[in-house]
């Protein structure tokens, strides 16, 4: 194939080592360069035990390159020569093999750990890393990374699976450090919460109290790059996820596609945006067009923070 630019550049300020985009950014430029041909005649070009599994999660950027030297490979049964095209591939699996905070915690004791970070979160936290601009609907609770910890503690004994129970504790820890990378990193981000979870009833007023006045601290705040909106629409999604995020990148040189994450039944799924010259997924496409939906029906931060204030007030004075 045509020796060809691999639009990537990392943002400034560099993040901590993440894999996430250049896994993200890896897989499909493999992915345009295997052409026609199968990931199996690929594999078959080759001399090293790769699985197809493994091949189309490297693909579909799923997964860290913990041994870049599998892509150097890769590049060798894809026909990719030296040159300045498969030192950049070379590169980016490079950086895809940058561990990320989740994958630290998850390796301290794979026993106790393991089954607390899945695979979903080590992507999911590693994407963030990189993230320039978020949009985050959530339908049930307040989003994770708003969350206090008395609010976080009760919301994750409430809503995990059974088989999920006995991990509860480290479930816990776990989603407040990725609370705490957020709060450091602060990347401009729009929350878009369900009215109905401002008034949730879990037994505790004071703890809706104290998790409402920090939302509402947020909306007040003109300076944050946090801003919170409220859903007051009966049924605003025309798809059921309990969960949407949508992950924007730098633009530019560092020319990565958005990609939306979801959740629904206990079930996480990726979807990436086209790179140039492919065509867009059609799940994608609509997951963009229900956040788009969502954020033209919610209503703006004056309206947005009376609802949160009447929420407030309503949790108070059941104290």
């Amino acid at each position: 194939m045509e020796d060809r630019a691999v639009p990537f550049g990392r943002p400034a300020p560099d993040p901590p080592g993440s894999w996430g985009v250049p896994a993200l950014l890896l897989g499909a430029e493999l992915k345009i360069e295997r052409g026609t041909l199968t990931q199996r005649q690929v594999l078959q070009r080759t001399r090293v035990k790769v699985s197809t599994s493994v091949y189309s999660r490297i693909e579909n950027g799923e997964m860290r390159i913990d041994k870049p030297a599998v892509v150097e490979v890769l590049l060798d049964a894809l026909g990719v020569r030296p040159g300045p095209r498969r030192a950049q591939l070379l590169q980016l699996a490079h950086d895809a093999s940058a561990e990320g905070w989740a994958n630290s915690v998850r390796t301290r004791s794979r026993a106790a750990y393991r089954e607390a970070v899945p695979d979903s979160m080590l992507r999911l936290t590693s994407l963030e890393e990189w993230a320039a601009r978020q949009v985050i609907i959530d339908t049930n609770v307040i989003p994770g990374v708003l969350q206090i910890p008395r609010y976080r503690e009760v919301v994750t004994g409430r809503t995990l699976l059974a088989s999920q129970r006995r991990l509860a504790d480290r479930i816990i820890e776990v989603r407040g450090l990725r609370a705490d990378r957020f709060a450091r990193r602060l990347p401009r981000s729009t929350f878009f919460v369900q009215r109905g979870a401002l008034y949730a009833d879990f037994g505790e007023p004071r703890m809706m109290v104290d998790q409402l006045s920090v939302l509402l601290r947020h909306v007040d705040e003109e300076r944050s790059p946090v801003a919170v909106r409220v859903i007051a629409a009966e049924n605003p999604l025309a798809l059921q996820v309990t969960s949407l995020i949508r992950l924007s990148f730098e633009r530019g040189s560092f020319a990565a596609p958005d990609v939306i994450y979801t959740e629904a039944g206990g079930r996480a799924e990726f979807h990436r945006g086209p790179i140039a010259g492919e065509a867009a997924d059609s799940d994608y496409l609509d997951y963009q067009d229900l956040s788009d939906s969502v954020i033209r029906q919610a209503p703006g931060p004056v309206p947005s923070r009376e609802l949160v204030a009447e929420a407030l007030d309503w949790h108070r004075a059941r104290l």
